[in-house]
Formats: structure tokens, C-alpha cells, sequence
């Protein structure tokens, strides 16, 4: 039996450490993630006056547009909510390039992981108590 118990040891040690593998992933994965600096809608419209912006990308859900200046210059700027068609339009007339994505890529780490993650803690936990005291008579007083 100790054969036995050492294998069990070392399988719930490898469990353990892919859970841990893949927390570790997940949080490294949405930290690396970085996001350009915030500037105010007054900022871009400036830029945008004075011939500043070389592209942009509209992101309709957050309500925000994620700009590039000709410098090469990242930056992110949130827009009031019906202000998107304004800033098309701006964006038009300046020649700028532009275009357009869903934020919907994030599903898996903002949604399904941490599901998976905990359906796997909570069914590792009922595996091992149904193993360790499934089997066992109840004792005799």
C-alpha cells in the first residue's frame, strides 16, 4: 500500500502544479496586455485639427478609439456615449485610416478560465474526499 500512496502523492503534486501553471499563465497573459495611455477626447480632436493623427481604431463596446500619431505615439481615448459617428466622421475627412474590432477576445480569460479553474479546484476536492473516506465502513462504537 505505500507504493500506492506515494503514486496518489505524486499524481495530486502534478495536479497541483498544472493548476498552478496555468494561474500563473492566465495572470501573465493579462498583464502583459498593456494598454496605451489614456488622453482626453480634447486631445484628439486637437490632433485631429492639426493633421496629428496617422491611424485610428474604433472599439464600439468600451466606447473608445485607440489612436497613433505621426510620431508613432500610442495613446487611448473614451468617447461619450452617440459620439462615435462625430469622430467616423472626423476621421473621414482628415484622410485618417481607421478601423473598427469587438473586445470580445477577452471572453475566455475574463469568463471560461476562471470557471474551468474552479470547477477544477472544487472537483479535485470532492475526488480526493470520495477517495479517502468513499470506501471506508462507518466505524462500530
Amino acid at each position: 500500500m505505500p507504493g500506492l500512496r506515494r503514486r496518489r502523492n505524486i499524481l495530486y503534486a502534478i495536479l497541483a502544479a498544472a493548476l498552478l501553471a496555468v494561474f500563473v499563465a492566465s495572470l501573465q497573459a493579462f498583464n502583459s496586455a498593456t494598454s496605451p495611455p489614456d488622453k482626453p477626447l480634447s486631445e484628439l480632436l486637437t490632433a485631429l485639427e492639426q493633421k496629428q493623427v496617422a491611424s485610428g481604431t474604433f472599439d464600439s463596446t468600451d466606447e473608445r478609439v485607440d489612436w497613433t500619431d505621426n510620431h508613432g505615439q500610442r495613446a487611448r481615448t473614451f468617447y461619450p456615449t452617440g459620439y462615435e459617428a462625430v469622430l467616423v466622421d472626423k476621421f473621414q475627412e482628415d484622410h485618417v485610416r481607421f478601423g473598427a474590432r469587438s473586445s470580445g477576445s477577452n471572453l475566455w480569460l475574463m469568463v471560461v478560465l476562471p470557471n474551468v479553474i474552479l470547477i477544477l479546484v472544487i472537483g479535485g476536492f470532492m475526488w480526493y474526499v470520495l477517495r479517502r473516506y468513499g470506501g471506508k465502513p462507518a466505524p462500530t462504537t
